[in-house]
Formats: C-alpha cells, sequence, structure tokens
C-alpha cells in the first residue's frame, strides 16, 4: 500500500529570528505535503506527492530534493505559467509569497484520476484549501479516490494553515465543509478549539462523526487518542504523527472497510509505542 498526498509544495526560507530581520536563511522544501511525505518514505513506506510546481529553478530544485530524500515525485507536474510559491518562516511569523502561485493553480481538469487506482489511501491538509483552483481539485480527487475504495484522510491543522488563509472564519468553515468527506481525521488540541471553541474532544464526538467519518486520532500536549464511534483508547504521546500511524495501518493492512470493526487493542497497536 501506498500513500499519495495531495497539496501545495513550496520553497521555504527559515530563519532563527523574524524574517523581516534576518540575515540568513536556510533553504528546504515546504508545505505539509512534502513534510508527510518526506516522513512515510523515512519510515520506510511509499508516499507519493501530487502537486503542481513552476517550471523554474526552484521548482526543479524542489523536486530534486524530495526524490533525494525518497519520495515518489513521479506525479508532480510543472507549468511555465505561474512560479513556485516561495514561504519565509522564522520565530512566531509566517510570511507566504504564493499568490497566483503553481500550487493554486493547480485546475480539476489538470488532476488525472487514474493515479487512485494505485494509491490506495489519499492525505490532504487545510493549507491548499482557500478559494483556489486547487480547492476544486481536492474535491475532484476525494470523489476519485472514494469511487477506487481508497482510505481518505484530513489532517486540517488549523493553527499552521492559518498565516496562509486571508480570513480566519474561511479557514473554520471549509474545515468543517470537508471534515465529513473524509474517513480517519487526525486532530489537534489547537483544531478543536478553532473548531468547537473547546478542548475536550468528547463534547466535538457527535459533531465529528458525521458523513463517512470512521476514525478519529486527537493529540495534545500529553496524550494521543483513538476514536471510532464505538471504541476510544489513548496512550503517552511521543512521536507519534499521521505519516507514523498511517504507516502502522498499511502493516495491519487496513482499509476502508475494516474502519468500523476495529477493537481496542487494534487501536492501541495504532497509537501506542510500547506495542
Amino acid at each position: 500500500m501506498s500513500v499519495l498526498c495531495l497539496g501545495e509544495v513550496w520553497l521555504e526560507l527559515t530563519a532563527d529570528t523574524a524574517p523581516e530581520l534576518a540575515e540568513a536563511f536556510r533553504v528546504q522544501a515546504g508545505g505539509w505535503g512534502a513534510d508527510f511525505c518526506r516522513r512515510y518514505a523515512a519510515l520506510g513506506g511509499q508516499a507519493t506527492l501530487l502537486a503542481r510546481l513552476g517550471a523554474d529553478l526552484f521548482g526543479r530544485k524542489l523536486a530534486a530534493q524530495l526524490a533525494a530524500d525518497g519520495v515518489d515525485c513521479s506525479r508532480l507536474c510543472f507549468t511555465e505559467a505561474a512560479p513556485t510559491p516561495v514561504v519565509f518562516t522564522g520565530t512566531d511569523s509566517t510570511i507566504p509569497y504564493r499568490t497566483h502561485a503553481a500550487g493554486l493553480a493547480f485546475a480539476p481538469e489538470q488532476l488525472d484520476t487514474e493515479v487512485f487506482r494505485d494509491v490506495p489511501v489519499l492525505c490532504l491538509s487545510s493549507e491548499g484549501l482557500v478559494d483556489s483552483p486547487l480547492r476544486l481539485t481536492h474535491l475532484k480527487a476525494l470523489t476519485a479516490a472514494r469511487d477506487a475504495g481508497a482510505l481518505c484522510c484530513y489532517v486540517p491543522r488549523l493553527a499552521q494553515a492559518a498565516p496562509f488563509w486571508p480570513q480566519e472564519d474561511a479557514l473554520r468553515q471549509t474545515a468543517l465543509q470537508f471534515l465529513s468527506r473524509a474517513d480517519v481525521l487526525f486532530l489537534e488540541e489547537s483544531d478543536l478549539v478553532a473548531l468547537f471553541g473547546s478542548r475536550e474532544p468528547r463534547t466535538a464526538l457527535f459533531a465529528l462523526f458525521t458523513g463517512h467519518v470512521q476514525l478519529i486520532f486527537y493529540s495534545d500536549s500529553d496524550k494521543i487518542c483513538a476514536f471510532t464511534r464505538n471504541v476510544m483508547t489513548s496512550a503517552v504521546k511521543k512521536d507519534q504523527n499521521s505519516a507514523l500511524v498511517l504507516y502502522r495501518m498499511e502493516k495491519m493492512g487496513i482499509r476502508v472497510m475494516d474502519l468500523p470493526k476495529l477493537r481496542e487493542n487494534m487501536l492501541k497497536e495504532l497509537i501506542d509505542e510500547e506495542v
């Protein structure tokens, strides 16, 4: 089983101070999709990145760097019509330069849905769901993935996505619309605060288990919890992340039809580092 990540990739310039005060930056591939795929590949899994980059030096550099990290970049596409986006990050500050960039201009008609025949897991986050052609591409991808029987996973990461959105309420409303389209959710404490004004996951369960949602992972500073509609378990939080959990799901052979049948011992195995 392999995982397909749909989203943006950008050239990220990181400083140890506020970006506007920095005199030097570290250069790396940024964006949730790039980070997830690198983590998944480092575990030994096959992660395919589906994104659009500018046909410029930055875009080629990012593709080469990710390929060197073990990410399958065969589905990346390049365009002469828009540049590769650049994001500056530093101490408590993120400054994106991505308006009219290649990633956001990834339109639905440019999505090859044949890829979902070979990639049974689709992952997406909130960074690329702004009002753009890329949001419509996400909707088409979700439909194609579900038609192919793929597992659909959504990682909202609202606090991290916020700098890329012009309005906080638009981010919240869009995230709520996409929650029910996924089979599996990966939520953080900050996501619940942004969505429901609460840090208590139990208060949000009735709202979260709608549509296709069958499995939820929730983490705060101390623990990670796993919920189905019938079972709940928790473990001490260490290095668990969405890539690690999905990699364990791959090793256990868990598919969409298996989600309602998961028991506490299986959930424990997904999140407990001691198992």
